[in-house]
């Protein structure tokens, strides 16, 4: 379960972090923002990408919420800079959470030719499959033809990396010229000189020399290679180690059902498997519906024990086997009319609503065990089974009505209650109070009607019926005596009552408060993040540090590990990963995953440059897997926002309880600006466009044109070898046209380093510039005192600073606060109905005192 988010995506490849949010994340944000139902807008420009994450409230339609966003971003498309990629519009359902993993792997075909077979062929299949929402593929290293210009053989033939562009451009057309009319036919003409032979691409002329034709091959390296090296998906299990893989993550439509989505892939994954070639091999390596499904069945399993033990007890109490078949067919009677009442309110059968069944039996059951038990003691004292049932029901319709109300009552207000909680409180009402309506209807109608022709008088004549009833009077005798005692001490049980009320409120300040329990839920992630400002390679290297610990675990004997998947980058940027480590089933395993964690992070923690921990997934999603302590602190400028921000950590340090505090704004990252003499360009001739558009092709790679490969297209993408692009004297080896003389001029006569600390993100949050500052928390350390010592530090240092709340801490603030307005409501509610019921103020008044002691 998540909030309704809807996510937009613009790529600007090349573009720094300030450019992006000016350009970019500024101009979305300025025509989204009068979109109906937004809660929040989180936004982060990063260096060549911007990321808007614009949450609604729960009660606004996700695919109605995208369409709005989709009409207003298409109304600045025009307005975003032409070198950007059209903007992605994404649902949280369709695109956040991956609902199951396939594994394409192969121990003899190459990164390149899986990747180029799983889009060619895997996407379209499982794309079609029901439910599917988006196929995302981990780890592609998408093909492309890479040209790879030499600056110094370049400027040896007196060319420049834009006469080579315009040369590939040029010569690579797809025409009609015209028809030709021959002998009753009409035959078309095609211009065809696209690319589609590497071969006749080397050979491609760029210029004609005084005694030889200058070829693409003569300044340049071309073959087929990655569009992109910063991609990695492995899969390691222990009888398969280091297996050339690539993802296909599958992610679910909205609001459709993950075990139904799995069970569909699961039928195509094995269709696919039969025209794989021969050395592919397909499975799923992560499938969130096995943790659903185990779940729901021990749901089921729960439902079935507390209904036998609901019978027993019954059986107990009566001691006549034909009075337990009164309520053993209300429950079941009730319970499935439950379910219509599930689907008139658009329910689904989940975990919760199952949960509200099991809290609900008791409920169910009571109504007809009153009614049960009303006509049965008449039944002893003479009178017949038919009378016995007017008259019982006649008693206690009154009584059942009026527990029913009361229960609705407190019940419903939970409905009001927003945010996630809300969603899951709300499902729990309905579900609860249509229950309970349902089983006082049955009560009412069913059960006198079994009775009149189930229940007899017959003595108890039971071994364990008779010991049982005869404890039970000695236990109801011994109450009696204890309730006389007591009741003549008047100060010492009002005395000991407000003692009781006290201490309760003074265990509920210091007890643990969390949104969501832990759960074992068959798996669990390991984030990971390097130093920032780290190349992609180098993340790489020590993300195979941490999987290089974490192999033994693995391969030990009674491993409690079924596998290993890793995925570079992660999260973040660059210098993220994340490797998700795979459980066995639950019944094959001794340990439970916070144990198992607790051991994995001995093996990760010392791996050098790197920090990783280990963390348990989210049954929901409040938080991208973020810390519990999210504080947002807004402010006009960055400037003034580093100033605060070094503060508040400063102080956060010196809480013992606090931990891994961090902030989501730091200029840690090395960027080099290069200042071009622009007079000395002047007087040469020489643009700064020119120069420009010489560095983002040469240093940033840039796609020119297409090359055709069996039908598909792919990118012809001209670039100088990594080895060029490493030191700044390498800008000496680059060279322009001047405009002025034609002759080549060096960029290390026009430019000149300047090397400084550069922001790598900037986030806003609600259209205002901002920095989140977040923690962990000690485990003696609650987030409701985290938040509150938060509250008091950033008042000393910037009081006129608004500050707001994000993932678990913003639901705690907004639940906790809603709660305790709920819980006066209900109290507030049943006292009325009780009020009504009784005709007295009085006496529901003392039913309310009993609350506090419960």
């Amino acid at each position: 379960m998540q909030p309704p988010v809807v996510q937009v995506k613009v790529e600007y490849k090349s573009a720094s972090a300030p450019i992006i949010d000016e350009e970019v994340t500024q101009v979305i944000e300025d025509v989204i923002g009068g979109a109906e139902g937004i809660k929040n807008i989180d936004s982060k420009s990063e260096n060549g990408k911007s990321t808007i994450n614009i949450e609604f409230d729960t009660e606004i339609d996700l695919d109605d919420a995208a369409n709005d966003i989709r009409e207003r971003v298409a109304r600045v498309v025009d307005a975003l800079p032409s070198e950007s990629k059209p903007p992605q519009i994404l649902k949280q359902a369709a695109g956040f959470t991956t609902t199951m993993w396939l594994a394409l792997s192969s121990p003899t075909w190459s990164d390149l030719e899986l990747g180029d077979y799983a889009e060619r062929y895997l996407v379209d299949k499982f794309s079609n499959v029901k439910n599917v929402g988006r196929i995302l593929v981990g780890g592609l290293r998408e093909l492309s033809v890479r040209v790879w210009i030499d600056p110094i053989k370049l400027a040896a033939n007196n060319l420049t990396i834009q006469e080579v562009e315009q040369a590939l451009r040029s010569e690579n057309l797809s025409l009609p010229a015209g028809t030709l009319e021959a002998n009753n036919i009409d035959l078309t003409i095609n211009l065809d000189k696209s690319y589609n032979d590497l071969e006749k691409l080397k050979e491609l002329p760029l210029k004609k020399g005084k005694n030889n034709l200058v070829r693409l091959s003569d300044v340049a390296n071309i073959e087929f290679g990655p569009v992109s090296e910063k991609a990695l998906f492995r899969a390691q299990r222990k009888d398969a180690l280091n297996l050339k893989t690539v993802g296909i993550g599958i992610y679910a439509r909205s609001g459709a059902s993950t075990v139904e989505l799995s069970k569909e892939v699961k039928k195509r994954v094995e269709e696919v498997k039969k025209t794989l070639p021969e050395g592919l091999n397909l499975e799923i390596a992560f499938n969130r519906a096995t943790y659903i499904g185990a779940a729901i069945n021990e749901v089921y399993k729960t439902l079935i024990i507390a209904f036998i033990l609901v019978v027993i007890i019954i059986y107990l109490f009566l001691g006549n086997l034909k009075a337990v078949i009164v309520p053993a067919i209300a429950l079941p009677v009730s319970l499935i009319a439950t379910f219509l009442g599930i689907y008139l309110f658009g329910l689904s059968i989940n975990i919760f609503v199952l949960l509200s069944f099991i809290l609900a039996i008791g409920i169910i059951t009571d109504d007809s065990v009153i009614m049960t038990d009303a006509i049965y003691r008449r039944i002893e004292n003479g009178e017949t089974p038919l009378v016995a049932a007017y008259k019982g029901s006649k008693q206690i319709t009154f009584a059942i009505i009026a527990t029913t109300l009361i229960l609705v009552a407190v019940f419903l207000p939970l409905i009001f209650i927003e945010g996630i909680a809300g969603t899951l409180f709300r499902e729990t009402a309905i579900a609860l109070s249509f229950a309970i309506v349902v089983s006082s209807f049955v009560a009412l109608t069913l059960s006198p009607m079994l009775g009149s022709k189930f229940l007899d008088r017959k003595a108890k004549t039971n071994f364990f019926v008779v010991k049982f009833d005869k404890f039970f009077k000695g236990f109801s005798n011994f109450y009696q005596e204890t309730l006389k005692y007591w009741l003549d001490k008047k100060k010492t049980i009002i005395t000991f009552i407000i003692l009781i009320i006290i201490s309760s409120g003074l265990l509920y300040n210091f007890g643990k408060k969390e949104l969501l329990p832990i759960e074992d839920r068959g798996a669990y992630l390991v984030i990971g993040f390097t130093d920032e400002g780290s190349s992609f390679q180098y993340t790489q290297k020590r993300a195979e540090d941490v999987e290089r610990r974490l192999i033994p675990l693995l391969q030990a004997e009674d491993s409690p590990y079924n596998r290993f998947l890793m995925i570079v980058p992660g999260f973040g940027g660059d210098n993220s990963f994340i490797i998700i480590s795979l459980l066995n089933n639950w019944k094959n395993r001794k340990q439970n995953s916070q144990i198992i964690m607790r051991q994995a992070i001995g093996k990760i923690v010392t791996v050098p440059q790197t920090l990783a921990f280990p963390i348990s997934p989210q049954a929901i999603r409040v938080s991208n897997y973020n810390k519990p302590v999210q504080m947002v602190i807004l402010g006009s400028t960055y400037e003034e926002l580093e100033n605060i921000q070094s503060k508040v950590i400063r102080m956060l340090r010196r809480n013992g309880n606090l931990s891994r505090i961090e902030s989501d704004y730091s200029r840690n990252k090395p960027e080099i600006k290069l200042v071009i003499n622009k007079t000395k360009a002047k007087d040469l001739g020489i643009s700064t466009q020119s120069i420009g558009q010489t560095l983002e092709t040469l240093y940033g790679g840039k796609t020119v044109t297409k090359f055709n490969k069996l039908g598909k297209e792919y990118p012809i993408i001209l670039q100088q070898y990594l080895a060029d692009r490493k030191d700044q004297e390498s800008i000496s080896k680059i060279f322009v046209r001047s405009e002025n003389t034609g002759k080549l001029i060096s960029l290390a006569n026009l430019v000149n380093f300047k090397e400084e600390g550069s922001a790598n993100k900037l986030s806003r949050y609600n259209r205002q510039r901002a920095v989140t500052i977040s923690a962990n928390i000690s485990e003696n350390y609650t987030l409701s005192e985290a938040i509150k010592y938060l509250e008091k530090t950033i008042a000393e240092i910037a009081p006129e600073n608004q500050i707001t709340w994000k993932g678990k801490s913003e639901e705690l603030k907004e639940t906790s606060n809603e709660l305790y307005i709920i819980f006066a409501l209900a109290l507030l509610t049943a006292y009325l109905v009780m009020a009504a019921t009784f005709n007295s103020f009085i006496h529901p008044f003392i039913i309310v005192l009993t609350v506090p002691l419960a």
